[in-house]
């Protein structure tokens, strides 16, 4: 048997289960330094370079330029990337498959963030070599962060263009002035086996999900409340989701608190911590105020009582504090925040200071940029919640509130233009994507009188809880292709793209045309991770899960505690005023919530899809099947197909409710593909809503079958010659095992390029069919060395491989062109 810490593992983590277990103290894997080699060893020739692709964000374009910044400018915090060695890579991988399958000797033996670095960063000889580059180009060595994934610079911007052969620019978007590198960089030949690029190059801010809507008026007697803003159901009575009610929607457990849980909010504002405690006093919820991390500079308040405040985050922070809180009471919530540099978001700044530092095991983020303006940065990102995975750490991320078209702003557009898309942060193989879903009433063709079924009218017996059970859920969508808004909408002719975002990953990647040079930034989607197989396509598709998060238009939406006046009742009166708020945004920290009360019972948990998957096919009620609606979006669609926008489909007739059933359509020219909630999984909720208490009580029960794996051609000794065709065939046996293979080796030739399923760049996955697989691959490296076939596992069997044996591939015939 070969020395696994070689192989080339390019399927991502096994779909595992986790056993019942009490909570104990966390356990370490041992750290592997053999991993770790000098990879810097050529003399620096500044005439050779290579150009970093995929840095350049479609918002620094021409329309927006307003020139070269001066000389001068100081460019702080710039953060470049360790690249990690394909051996390296392959280990991690197979590391975090190891620490998420019961039974194998590094379950749960997460890993510190010290250890990550010795183990997967490069040699402190690199680091040294790279330093000193640095610094012959004047640049000062700031830090290299905990984990060895990046190292901080700072310099000036003629520092930058001397280096980098890049200019950075001003540009004005929206009216706000930003900075961004022009072109992209190059960096000389000898430092690219350790230099992956940068973090980022700009400070284009990434969206926060939070709608805030406004005050409302709420008597906490009776739970309900009178908005006054004027979006939807301005007027009348709203049924406000304050937490006793969400507690009940979601059957949270009355025997775990969050006692001795953390969980990290990601921000980019600081916030009033006596609002919060406000907050927490107006929903009876026991004293424990949130604590405010500084990750760099601190931001300030921003945006509920600052109307210049740039991306209005005062409201996201105080939605995601007290929501995250409201569901884990005792949990310790830590608000991690960070102002922005000239060239990085502060959200960023903040997710690295919470994950390099081993801050909590869960933390939330509800901000996102969709992938196709992500760039190379979604790289980076996948690989700073792989790391986070290794550590323990469960990333909750919102996916978004442009329905199925997330390059689209649903605060400023009517119809969508981009296409189908999905945000890049919440779309990795490392994260929890939580979509949203909002009430359904089932006779909406007869008016609201069925809310009353579900919603108490009178005062509360549970002060502040009006909800009587389980009102069941749809997609949340305000589109007139949302069944909640539609006659909203066939009585005002006004349309939107607010709706919980969802849909299949396809631009995490890019390849370079070698014909001109140009960088194509859609080449695909991540592959699919093992836990999802049989869920949806062939893509990471997200939302993993959903929850509540509508705003309004269906009567109810969160109440928050955000701004002067908040929870504090006018004299000789019993109302309070509120905020009102809604998103993805709100449903995110409140799964970080549900999480922080799994932990509580059985320990950090890493990435949670792997059990969530398997616990939707082995416990089904552990979740609320969503079948209603979808997340599809207006657009404009022509029959001129050239005038159409992207992915915009032709419909007909209009959606029509009626006491007989629901027939869709569309009061618009067209829609987006339409992504309708079906039973099972599907790509407007995911895997559904959840009902926590049975959700928790059934995570330790999950066990997966014993699976084999049978590699039976080529066979052992057999030789090649590269670039030949090579037909891999064999056989997976389990019960009845769906999902992929992939094929690996211990080639040192073999490069996965920090995604999952490639060999030397090219998809090296086959797919299952009756327990058999078979394909060609044409892609095997020189060499003699090892080669085996991975099976990742699925909802019900475990991961394996087959036996290794050595193969050999022999250079290939070589020849002169001469063209003039």
């Amino acid at each position: 048997m070969i020395s696994k810490i070689f192989r080339s593992i390019v399927t991502v983590a096994t779909a595992s289960a986790l056993v019942s277990i009490a909570a104990a103290p966390q356990l370490h894997a041992q750290v592997n330094s053999s991993l770790v080699t000098n990879r810097l060893t050529q003399v620096v020739d500044e005439n050779s370079r290579v150009t970093l692709r995929g840095t350049v964000s479609p918002m620094a374009n021409a329309a927006n330029d307003r020139g070269a910044v001066p000389d001068s400018m100081p460019l702080d915090h710039i953060q470049v990337v360790l690249n990690r060695s394909a051996s390296q890579e392959a280990a991690l991988k197979q590391l975090i498959q190891q620490q998420h399958t019961p039974g194998s000797p590094s379950y749960h033996k997460w890993l510190t963030p010290a250890q990550f670095g010795a183990q997967f960063g490069p040699s402190d000889q690199d680091v040294a070599t790279l330093g000193a580059w640095f610094q012959s180009q004047g640049f000062n060595i700031q830090k290299v962060n905990a984990g060895k994934q990046t190292m901080v610079i700072s310099g000036n911007a003629a520092q930058f263009r001397s280096a980098f052969h890049a200019e950075i620019h001003k540009y004005m978007v929206n009216g706000e002035t930003h900075y961004a590198n022009a072109t992209n960089p190059q960096i000389p030949t000898a430092l690219a086996p350790v230099f992956g690029g940068f973090t980022s190059l700009n400070n284009f801010r990434p969206h926060s999900y939070a709608h805030v809507l406004g005050h409302a008026t709420y008597d906490p007697k009776t739970g309900h409340a009178t908005p006054q803003w004027t979006y939807g159901n301005s007027s009348g009575e709203s049924f406000v989701l304050a937490p006793g009610d969400f507690a009940k929607q979601y059957d949270l457990p009355s025997t775990l608190d969050g006692t001795g849980e953390t969980i990290a909010v990601i921000n980019e504002s600081n916030i009033d911590i006596s609002l919060v405690n406000s907050f927490r006093s107006l929903f009876n919820l026991p004293n424990n105020p949130p604590q405010v991390i500084l990750a760099g500079n601190d931001p300030g308040i921003d945006g509920i009582n600052d109307p210049d405040g740039p991306n209005y985050a005062s409201g996201e922070a105080y939605l995601d504090v007290e929501w995250a809180g409201a569901v884990a009471p005792k949990a310790t919530v830590d608000l991690v925040i960070a102002g922005d540099t000239a060239l990085e978001s502060g959200v960023v700044l903040a997710a690295e200071h919470a994950i390099y530092t081993n801050l909590a095991p869960v933390m939330s983020l509800s901000f996102g940029m969709c992938e196709q303006n992500l760039g190379s940065s979604n790289a980076f990102l996948n690989d700073l919640y792989e790391q986070a995975a290794a550590q323990g750490i469960t990333v909750v991320v919102a996916t978004g509130d442009s329905g199925a078209a997330g390059c689209d702003n649903d605060n400023t557009e009517e119809y969508a233009t981009g296409g189908l898309a999905v945000s890049g942060y919440a779309s990795t193989p490392y994260n929890v994507a939580v979509g949203g879903t909002d009430f359904f009433y089932s006779d909406y063709a007869t008016g609201a009188a069925s809310i009353t079924n579900y919603w108490s009218t009178t005062t509360s017996q549970n002060p502040s809880t009006s909800l009587m059970g389980y009102v069941p859920e749809q997609p949340w969508n305000d589109s007139q292709f949302g069944l909640n808004a539609v006659n909203y909408y066939q009585a005002t002719q006004q349309t939107t793209i607010a709706g919980g975002g969802g849909g299949a990953s396809t631009c995490a990647t890019g390849t370079v045309n070698t014909s001109n040079g140009s960088f194509s930034a859609c080449t695909a989607g991540y592959a699919k991770p093992a836990w999802q197989t049989g869920f949806g396509d062939t893509h990471r598709d997200i939302p993993d899960v959903s929850l509540f998060a509508a705003i309004g238009l269906n009567y109810s939406y969160y109440p928050t505690c955000a701004a002067d006046g908040d929870c504090q009742a006018a004299s000789g009166s019993n109302l309070i005023q509120i905020t009102g708020v809604g998103g993805t945004s709100a449903s995110a920290p409140s799964f970080a919530g549900i999480m922080a009360l799994v932990n509580q019972k059985y320990g950090r948990q890493g990435q949670a899809d792997t059990v969530l998957y398997a616990l939707a096919t082995q416990f089904p009620a552990a979740f609320h099947d969503i079948t209603n609606g979808s997340n599809s979006e207006p657009c404009s669609f022509s029959t001129t197909a050239s005038s159409n926008t992207p992915n915009c489909i032709s419909v007909t007739s209009p959606i029509t409710l009626s006491a007989s059933g629901i027939t869709e359509g569309a009061l618009g020219t067209g829609t987006t593909p339409e992504y309708s909630a079906k039973t099972g999984y599907d790509l407007a909720t995911g895997l559904g809503s959840v009902d926590a208490a049975t959700m928790i009580n059934d995570w330790g029960s999950v066990k997966f079958a014993t699976s084999t794996v049978a590699l039976t051609s080529p066979s052992a000794g057999a030789n090649f010659t590269h670039g030949q065709s090579v037909t891999f065939t064999g056989t997976v046996t389990g019960t009845t095992p769906t999902g992929n293979v992939a094929i690996e080796t211990d080639s040192a030739g073999q490069a996965g390029q920090g995604l999952p399923g490639l060999l030397n760049g090219t998809p090296s996955v086959l797919t299952l069919n009756g327990g058999a697989f078979s394909g060609s691959l044409s892609t095997l490296p020189g060499g003699t060395y090892n080669v085996w076939a991975s099976y990742g596992g699925d909802s019900k069997n475990a991961a394996a491989e087959s036996t290794p044996f050595l193969i050999t591939v022999a250079p290939e015939a070589s020849g002169i062109a001469f063209n003039l």
